[in-house]
């Protein structure tokens, strides 16, 4: 089933309506493999100045393009700290508290800068959520960072916190 339903979500997974397509999988529960758990482990790669995550299978099923996968609008500057100016960071990812996180951002809004999106090249979207670091390396800490909706097909969900620990600093070994 899920074979066919994919090629159904094909279609409609144009960058237009990858929305559409959310809530489509949101029906048949159809996330990443591992959505449900609270743990995820997700790599970032910089190409030619830009961030993306890593998820073939998100393309592979066709539900959005590269485009989709962009780190925009403050998450790109994140990542490059995190990665200290690298440009490959592997991540620890939990909606819940874990042993071993140096890091947490907490959702502060839903919104989208469309203009931004625009001018950088990102996939249109309808919408995406605001977070704001409040703490790196258990310090406080501020930055405000945008998540488009390819959060949801790796959490099921835009979460009102994400932890976070580095797993592997490809720029420092």
């Amino acid at each position: 089933m899920f074979c066919k339903l994919s090629d159904k979500l094909k279609p409609l997974a144009s960058a237009r309506n990858l929305h559409k397509t959310i809530i489509i999988m949101q029906a048949y529960n159809i996330f990443r493999p591992s959505a449900s758990e609270t743990q995820q482990t997700l790599s970032f790669m910089k190409e030619e100045g830009i961030w993306y995550a890593d998820l073939p299978e998100f393309l592979e099923l066709g539900l959005g393009s590269k485009g989709n996968l962009m780190m925009v609008d403050g998450a790109d500057t994140f990542l490059d700290l995190l990665s200290n100016d690298g440009d490959r960071i592997t991540l620890k990812l939990s909606t819940q508290k874990v042993n071993g996180y140096s890091g947490r951002i907490k959702k502060i809004k839903r919104g989208l800068n469309r203009e931004l999106l625009a001018e950088i090249g990102h996939a249109p979207v309808e919408y995406g959520a605001y977070y704001q670091a409040v703490e790196y390396n258990h310090q406080p800490f501020q930055h405000q960072l945008w998540l488009c909706p390819v959060t949801e097909y790796v959490f099921g969900e835009y979460p009102d916190e994400i932890f976070f620990s580095t797993i592997k600093n490809y720029n420092n070994g």
